[in-house]
């Protein structure tokens, strides 16, 4: 055990972990043994092992160069500088600017000259300068926001089809939406030439659904008449939207199944599913359930 422990020098040990603040891991490489063995002589040669957050600062610092502290930072902030500026500055984030004042019992919202500064004119100019580094990566992280989002939502409208009816009928709505807006004359509607309801029987993708030519805006009166009817055809439809068919419209795979009252094939919106009606439903069970137990 004794030649172990020499393995590591007591005296090595505390110039590696205590001044120069090197971490176990660190230590463990130079000298080619395990991180848990550097450990176990820590705690035999009696050395103060830090806790995670001190080995988190001594890694700051010696990456940083120097110690940062809240006076150093006050200095900063005392010659008008903000918060981000002062970051910027030292080379660190925002919030380990807050955190090292914090520590310190400064609270940052709570000075009066930053408050003054925070709601001065040059804060408020600084986001007008298109040319700032600041100004260029928020406009950058906004535009990448933007597209990710817009590709999202133009592959939900391309497969809505392929889902629930409810969530094509949405998909529809609000490519009408995004055209023309959301406001609408008093009492009028956009209603789609070729209904929502045969789109999605027939496989139409909800863009080409929702294409201008198939729109039209009628009154809220005229269009709970028309219903799910169509007034013109799929191929005009595709004609019209200059689409091929052929490539474009996607099958559905409709699931029939047969009613176990009336034999009648009908199209199977769930598994469960057992009658092709309520109707059906409530006979069946009026025969098979209550039936039987007046009968017993």
């Amino acid at each position: 055990m004794a030649h172990e422990k020499s393995h590591i020098p007591k005296e090595e040990l505390i110039e590696l972990y205590i001044n120069q603040k090197l971490s176990m891991e660190k230590i463990s490489k130079i000298y080619n043994c395990s991180r848990t063995k550097v450990t176990n002589r820590l705690k035999d040669y009696n050395i103060p092992i830090r806790s995670l957050t001190e080995a988190r600062k001594s890694t700051f610092e010696r990456e940083l160069g120097f110690s940062l502290t809240a006076e150093m930072i006050m200095e900063k902030i005392n010659k008008g500088l903000l918060a981000y500026q002062v970051a910027e500055y030292f080379g660190v984030s925002s919030k380990t600017i807050r955190r090292i004042l914090k520590d310190s019992g400064i609270k940052l919202s709570n000075l009066e000259s930053h408050l003054k500064l925070k709601n001065s004119r040059a804060s408020r100019e600084r986001w007008k300068d298109k040319d700032s580094p600041q100004n260029k990566k928020q406009i950058a992280r906004l535009k990448e926001a933007n597209k990710r989002k817009a590709e999202e939502a133009h592959l939900r409208y391309e497969t809505a089809h392929l889902k629930s009816y409810k969530e094509y009928k949405r998909a529809c709505a609000r490519i009408v939406d995004k055209l023309y807006g959301t406001d609408r004359p008093d009492g009028m509607e956009y209603d789609h030439k070729y209904s929502v309801h045969d789109g999605y029987i027939n496989g139409v993708p909800a863009p080409i659904l929702s294409h201008p030519f198939n729109l039209r805006l009628i009154t809220a009166f005229e269009n709970n008449s028309k219903g799910n009817n169509s007034i013109i055809t799929l191929e005009e439809l595709y004609q019209g939207t200059g689409q091929p068919w052929d490539h474009t419209i996607k099958e559905i795979k409709k699931f029939t199944k047969t009613c176990e009252y009336c034999g009648k094939e009908f199209r199977q919106r769930n598994k469960n599913h057992k009658f092709c009606n309520r109707k059906c439903s409530g006979n069946w069970q009026y025969h098979n359930k209550y039936k039987n137990k007046t009968n017993s």
